[in-house]
């Protein structure tokens, strides 16, 4: 099982100046460096096909990165631009790689930019560079190998919002957490699945080379403090990569987490520093669901590696509301690809023998991540929020229908690009992809 395989991986340090304008929270420049920013790229090979699975330590991000790693990636290696997939690891207290302003903070009135700004651009130049030498070291490192899996339960991290009768909706973070509403108000919790998913890549002597990992909650522990940091993610990969050593890297993505926030943690509504406190907290506790995974990973069939995306058009949802008009703003600023009904994105699927992982352009909600592992033919099956663009919040049909039902705004729907069609488009599409990479 796995002889056919070679995978490679490394690391590359993204961490900028301190005077890199933070993207969320505060409008100040950052005050410290609490957790070191990261890439962290994939390589597999199976001899005919190449691919790679490439993770950043930021928040979100439109079509230019995508296309900047890509470019310089396919100039240094011999893997098709197209057959590499960008993530976020969704970090909100990342450095700033998208001029956005929230028009809710200005009276709402959109701040125009008229191109990227020249501190953006001078840290993105540099985030393709670090990026791509990523791919090119792991390119570099291919051995063969063969893969394990598994899944575990991870309890008391996310907590998914609520649903309240009057058709508003309780988005749970640190300082909205559920003692601030009348329970007997809640209408119902949204579908919420707290499975990590790890997959792990051994060499021929039983060494770890490098690791996968999947889990469907925010990565937003810090995000309302001054610091730059990886937050909980980025804690648990350190962990995991220090415990192991010998170059060993171990890449988290973010799984289906539109919905669900790192609030399971407290009872109580708590301030910014404490939130930031926790993030250890929560990163030890996924560490310690990897550990106790890792022996009970089993092996599966790594035979062979294939590749497939589509461009799909969503349509934005009308009336558009006024943070989703800045986001399409934002996104037509950096070069992507729109009209003035809607943008055009990628979905992604990679496959490694039985397993697929689906590259969403945006966070997705856990509904639709269930039902795309329903109708997978692959036995093993992840989906990736952030993968490759942003449009952010990608919801399932029926929370369109409530709100229009109830008048009342979801928090979600407010920075949510595409209408209500999305869902369907996403299915549509990967039947598509499903079949192209069997």
């Amino acid at each position: 099982m796995g002889k056919e395989l070679r995978v490679g991986a490394a690391k590359y340090n993204i961490t900028p100046a301190l005077d890199q304008a933070r993207r969320l929270g505060p409008k100040e420049l950052a005050t410290d460096v609490v957790g070191q920013l990261f890439v962290r790229a994939t390589v597999f090979d199976d001899g005919k096909t190449k691919a790679a699975i490439v993770v950043l330590d930021i928040s979100e991000f439109f079509p230019n990165i995508t296309e900047g790693i890509r470019a310089l990636a396919g100039k240094w290696t011999d893997i098709p631009p197209e057959h590499i997939l960008v993530c976020a690891t969704h970090t909100h207290s990342g450095a700033k790689v998208i001029d956005y302003d929230d028009p809710y903070d200005y009276g709402g009135v959109i701040v125009e930019y008229n191109e990227i700004s020249e501190g953006t651009r001078l840290y993105l130049e540099m985030l393709y560079r670090w990026a791509a030498s990523a791919i090119f070291l792991a390119d570099s490192r291919l051995k063969p190998v063969v893969g394990k899996i598994g899944e575990i339960s991870v309890p008391n991290i996310g907590r998914p919002r609520a649903r309240m009768k009057d058709g508003s909706v309780a988005s749970f973070t640190y300082a909205d957490n559920i003692d601030n509403i009348d329970k007997k108000q809640i209408e119902s919790f949204s579908f919420y699945d707290d499975t990590l998913r790890v997959a792990v890549f051994e060499d021929m002597k039983g060494s770890p080379v490098c690791g996968l990992a999947n889990f469907g909650c925010h990565n937003a522990l810090a995000m309302g403090w001054t610091t730059l940091d990886s937050d909980f993610f980025g804690w648990a990969m350190d962990r995991t990569e220090e415990e192991i050593g010998k170059r060993f890297v171990f890449s988290l993505m973010a799984g289906p987490e539109g919905n669900v926030h790192p609030a399971g943690l407290t009872e109580k509504s708590i301030s910014a520093e404490e939130a930031a406190s926790l993030v250890p907290v929560a990163g030890n506790i996924l560490y310690e669901k990897i550990k106790e995974i890792w022996n009970n990973l089993e092996l599966f069939r790594t035979d062979s590696v294939s590749c497939a995306r589509k461009e799909v058009y969503f349509p934005v949802q009308q009336p558009t509301p006024i943070r989703a008009k800045n986001y399409l703003y934002r996104r037509k600023t950096a070069g992507g690809k729109q009209d003035d009904k809607g943008v055009f994105s990628e979905l992604q699927i990679i496959r490694i023998g039985e397993l697929a992982i689906l590259g969403l352009c945006g966070e997705v909600f856990h509904e639709i991540a269930f039902n795309l592992r329903k109708i997978s033919p692959f036995k093993y099956t992840w989906v990736t929020s952030l993968c490759n663009d942003e449009l952010s919040y990608l919801m399932p049909e029926h929370e369109y229908k409530r709100d229009k039902e109830s008048g009342k705004m979801n928090v979600q729907k407010e920075f949510a690009i595409p209408d209500e069609t999305a869902e369907a488009r996403i299915y549509e599409a990967f039947k598509e992809l499903f079949e192209k990479v069997k």
